[in-house]
This record gives C-alpha cells, structure tokens and sequence, in this order.
C-alpha cells in the first residue's frame, strides 16, 4: 500500500473532523486538504498527545490522528494513557513503512524487526487496535472509524516511498495553521479559545 493513497480515500471522509497528523503525515495531507479544521504538527511523537487532548475537550468531535511507525516508538507512553482514557471519538491512523525516512537517510525502525504496533495497543487497552496489510482493508475500517463511534487504533502497512522528500511545501507555516485552526475551533464551537495578550 501507498500512503497517500491512503490519505486519498480518507479525504473524501473528512467533513467536521479535526485531523491532527505528525511530521511525516503533515507534508502530504497538507498538500491534499486545506481544510480548517487540519491541526499540522511540525514534529514527531506529539500527534497521538495532542489527539488525545483535543477528543476530551471536545468529546462531540471527531478527531482523527495521522502518524507513522517512528513517531509512535519515540512517544509509546502514549499508547497506556490512550488505553486508560480510552476517548469515544478518536481514531488513530499508523502509517508503518517500517523505516525512518523522513530525513535524508533511511534506517530500518524496530516494526521492520517484528514489533507489532497494534498488539501493543491491544495490551495497553486500546480493545480495536488491528493492522491492514491492503487497500480493501484500509478501506472498511476507515469507513467504520469515521462514521462510528468508539476509540480505533489503525495500522496500515505501507510501502517506503520518498516523494515527501519532493512534496511541495505548504504555502501557510506551522504558526499561521495553527491559528487558523484555533479561529476554526472558535467559530464551529461558538467559544473562544485564545484571546491574545496585550
């Protein structure tokens, strides 16, 4: 599988959710939505956090979480708090190319050695936690995570491509998405999030 295939038959889904991908995520989903309500993260490691943190604030939004194999092993504490909480409105999406390749080198991650992403969900208490290895996989339990409730821990397994490395950058930095989406949070909720200082 190809992730941003992948991240194409999402798009279509997407409609007042609030996405919020990791580093390697942020370059092609950036390029392909320009929704609002988009939260691109400029590191590894903080997607699943900040998820986590925006589906208990706003328990009635849909948050959904893309990541990839590294940034899930630098920040597995995520995994037992997400288990514990165990929020009804968000998904997580893992995209495993097993390897560290959003730089200019490429080194295999522990997933390529065995380590298996979902059975540590599973044991952390995320109860749906599976990997889907095809296209028709990804694509059931896409549909299901995005109209259904329930917390849903996604592992797709994907090629290790490089055209991110190429990817047209976005024409907004990280600073301006971020307020936008705060502006968005404010006008869809009806309340304000930051009022500024001075």
């Amino acid at each position: 599988m190809n992730r941003r295939t992948c991240l194409e038959a999402l798009l279509p889904h997407i409609t007042d959710q609030l996405v919020v991908p990791s580093v390697s995520g942020q370059w092609i989903w950036g390029q392909l939505s320009k929704h609002e309500g988009n939260l691109l993260l400029g590191s590894m490691g903080n997607a699943i956090g900040v998820g986590l943190g925006m589906a208990l604030g706003l328990p009635h939004r849909k948050v959904i979480v893309i990541e990839s194999d590294g940034s899930v092993l630098l920040s597995l504490f995520n995994l037992p708090t997400l288990g514990t909480l165990n929020p009804k409105n968000l998904v997580v999406f893992v995209f495993d190319n097993e390897a560290y390749s959003g730089s200019r080198i490429s080194r295999p991650t522990a997933t390529a050695a065995g380590t298996d992403l979902a059975a540590i969900a599973r044991d952390t208490g995320i109860y749906h936690a599976v990997t889907v290895r095809d296209m028709d996989g990804f694509n059931t339990e896409m549909s299901l995570a995005v109209k259904e409730p329930g917390l849903r821990f996604i592992v797709a397994k994907v090629e290790e491509t490089f055209e991110h490395r190429k990817a047209e950058r976005s024409d907004i930095d990280l600073v301006e998405n971020k307020y936008r989406f705060v502006r968005y949070i404010e006008r869809t909720e009806g309340k304000a999030v930051f009022l500024g200082r001075g």
